[in-house]
């Protein structure tokens, strides 16, 4: 049986018009991601307004997240947008070089170590430093954008978190009615909990793992976030290439224990940026993603300034159906009598073969708790909370509900039940008994 992974896509020039929005929103975008490092207010006000037409005319709503850029250490703008690198030759970067950075960059650059360009597809060797200036070797060919990341071994990133950059992103999106963010380069919970106290409690916020520091405090990193993001491109650089395989694996089965959503990203069918096929290794890294539990794929470049963004999403849709579940579940922990009763609803499914779950659920914890089984499940949650509707929004097998009464939706059963096509399914509720029970299980044929 085939997997309901959610899909995100990241918009850009290539698809930040109303038409293609609405054609990707029809091909089946679940998620649309907003790169505050590139672009102005003006740009992602225009944008969200082409998505919400879109979405008027569509009749579908996507979820909408603006990425903040963190203390990301990036270059600046280049000459005619984009310079082509060819390798061997030398470069000088700083405020005043051919590649743009600043002087406190500059400062902290160690001449034996690699400079690592835009997500290290570029690497320069240092030569010297001079009149304020680094003068580098390229050692390979390739074409540098604007504002790309930088990395080198010894990176930090000084100040504190949030940014004043992202404190304005977070003020900027609430003022546009998204309430949703994703933290970049994150170390701790602390940092999380700081950005929370600029969005406000109703937020959902994202921790994406892009640093050594948050893998070593993922633990508490992933009890306070909303949301993870595996974010592979900096991770990739910040620690061992080699360890990136098994940290990934690890860090999917972490947030499956902790019932929190998971989105694995970057490079997922990078070669799609240019290409109408990816490569037989992207396709196979999708599908490892979701048979090690993820709850959603990201594409980055590949819509944002691919040449071919829909077609990027139809491939990643087609590998997601693809993907059949193998039909051993994986049990976990029991916690608390929420989690026997949940568990016992998976034991519905599975000697019963119905798939279709409606829960109804304030907080969205049964609806985490139950799409983090490896089980093909067709989840309805119904909750009367943006913020829960936000979260589902990213959790696999799961169809958020929103409603204004949770009592009257369990009235309306038959009628949601009707809407999503669905004549038989098992239905969670504990409204209708005393505060001092818990849920009951249902069978229930419409």
């Amino acid at each position: 049986m085939a997997s309901k992974i959610k899909t995100v896509v990241t918009v850009g020039p290539a698809c930040d018009s109303y038409e293609m929005l609405k054609k990707m929103i029809l091909r089946g975008a679940d998620v649309f991601r907003f790169n505050l490092s590139h672009g102005d207010k003006q740009y992602f006000r225009k944008v969200v307004a082409n998505v919400r037409k879109a979405e008027e005319e569509t009749k579908r709503n996507v979820l909408m997240f603006f990425d903040l850029p963190g203390p990301k250490l990036r270059t600046g703008k280049v000459h005619g947008d984009k310079i082509e690198i060819k390798e061997g030759t030398e470069y000088t970067f700083g405020k005043n070089g051919q590649i743009q950075v600043s002087g406190e960059i500059i400062k902290m650059i160690n001449l034996k170590s690699k400079l690592l360009l835009s997500d290290g597809k570029i690497e320069f060797k240092p030569i010297r430093k001079e009149m304020g200036l680094l003068v580098a070797k390229a050692l390979n060919s390739g074409v540098l954008l604007n504002e790309q990341s930088i990395n080198f071994k010894g990176i930090s990133y000084p100040g504190k978190y949030p940014t004043k950059k992202d404190e304005d992103g977070i003020k900027f999106g609430l003022s546009l009615g998204i309430n949703t963010f994703a933290l970049s380069f994150i170390s701790s919970a602390k940092d999380i909990e700081n950005a929370r106290k600029i969005a406000g409690e109703k937020s959902v916020l994202i921790a994406k793992i892009e640093r050594i520091e948050a893998v070593k405090h993922f633990d508490e990193i992933v009890t306070v976030a909303d949301v993870i993001m595996v974010a592979r491109g900096d991770l990739g650089l910040n620690i061992d290439i080699a360890d990136l395989p098994e940290v990934q694996k690890k860090l999917l089965s972490l947030c499956n224990e902790n019932s929190k959503p998971v989105i694995t990203a970057t490079q997922m069918l990078e070669s799609m940026t240019n290409n109408v096929m990816p490569t037989r290794a992207e396709a196979d890294d999708v599908f490892t993603a979701i048979d090690e539990g993820t709850d959603a794929v990201m594409l980055s470049e590949e819509t944002a300034i691919g040449v071919y963004p829909l077609k990027a999403l139809s491939m990643l849709k087609r590998i997601i159906e693809k993907y059949r579940y193998s039909g051993i579940v994986k049990r976990y922990k029991i916690t608390d009598i929420h989690d026997a009763i949940l568990n016992s609803a998976i034991d519905l499914v599975i000697s019963t073969k119905i798939d279709k779950i409606i829960t109804f659920t304030p907080s969205g914890r049964s609806a985490f708790r139950l799409s983090r089984h490896h089980l093909q499940l067709d989840i309805s949650a119904v909750t009367t909370s943006k913020t829960t509707f936000s979260k589902l929004s990213f959790s696999k097998n799961v169809k958020g509900i929103l409603v204004k009464s949770l009592e009257r939706a369990e009235g309306d059963l038959f009628k949601i039940a009707k809407e999503r096509g669905i004549k038989k399914a098992i239905v969670i509720s504990g409204l209708s008994l005393s505060e001092n029970s818990t849920e009951n299980i249902r069978i229930i044929s419409f």
